[in-house]
C-alpha cells in the first residue's frame, strides 16, 4: 500500500476545518408555479330583442249600459179603437247624457184612486200583436224616444159579473230588466180592460221600427 503524501494529508485537513458544524440546510425545492389560468367562460347567449309589454287598449264596441229607470220619461202618446179593441201608444224617452240600450216588453199594473193594486195581466205580444215580430235590441240616444202599445177589450164577456171592467186611475210601468218603476195618470183616456184586465203589449221598439 502506498503511504499518504504529506501535502494531500494538508489538503483534506483544511477542508475538514472549512465545514461548517451542525445540521446541514435543507436541499432547495424548485416550486414552479402555474401561471394562474382563467376558466373558460360560456358566451352570453344572444338576447331577445326587447319587446314593450302588450297595451290594453279599450274596446271600441263595448257594450253600452241598458236604460234603466230614473234615465228614462214614460207617458201617454195617444189611443186608437176598432171593433171592442182600444189599442194606447206610449212613449218612451231617454232623458240622460249618454246613448243606453232598450230590448224586451215593459210590465205594468193597474192602480185605484187611492192608489191599490188593481187585478192587472199583461200579456207579451198577445191578442192581436201575436203575428208581430218580437223584441229587438236597439240603441236610445239622449233626446229620442222609443215606444210601444198596449191593447185591451172594453167588452164584458158574457159570464163577467157586473162591474168587471174597472177604470184604472193611474198605471205603474216598468221598463225591461228594471225593478223601479214611473207612475202616469189616466187622466185623458180611459184604461178599463175587461177580461180579468187582460193587457196585451207589444215590444219597445225605436223610432218607426214596426208597426208600435
Amino acid at each position: 500500500m502506498r503511504p499518504w503524501s504529506p501535502l494531500l494529508i494538508a489538503l483534506m485537513v483544511l477542508a475538514a476545518a472549512c465545514e461548517t458544524a451542525g445540521p446541514r440546510p435543507p436541499a432547495a425545492v424548485n416550486h414552479v408555479t402555474a401561471s394562474p389560468t382563467t376558466a373558460p367562460t360560456a358566451s352570453p347567449a344572444p338576447s331577445a330583442p326587447a319587446t314593450s309589454a302588450p297595451t290594453a287598449t279599450p274596446n271600441a264596441a263595448a257594450a253600452l249600459d241598458r236604460c234603466h229607470t230614473g234615465g228614462l220619461q214614460i207617458g201617454f202618446a195617444g189611443s186608437q179603437g176598432a171593433a171592442g179593441t182600444i189599442v194606447d201608444t206610449f212613449r218612451v224617452a231617454n232623458t240622460g247624457r249618454a246613448p243606453c240600450t232598450l230590448y224586451g216588453f215593459v210590465g205594468m199594473l193597474m192602480l185605484d184612486s187611492s192608489g191599490q193594486p188593481m187585478p192587472t195581466r199583461v200579456v207579451r205580444s198577445g191578442g192581436i200583436f201575436d203575428t208581430q215580430a218580437g223584441p229587438s235590441l236597439f240603441l236610445l240616444q239622449p233626446a229620442t224616444a222609443a215606444s210601444f202599445q198596449a191593447a185591451w177589450s172594453d167588452v164584458p164577456h158574457t159570464n163577467d159579473p157586473p162591474g168587471a171592467c174597472p177604470q184604472a186611475a193611474q198605471l205603474e210601468i216598468t221598463p225591461p230588466d228594471e225593478f223601479d218603476h214611473v207612475i202616469i195618470p189616466v187622466t185623458g183616456w180611459n184604461l178599463a180592460p175587461c177580461n180579468a184586465g187582460e193587457i196585451d203589449v207589444t215590444p219597445i221598439r225605436a223610432a218607426g221600427a214596426g208597426p208600435a
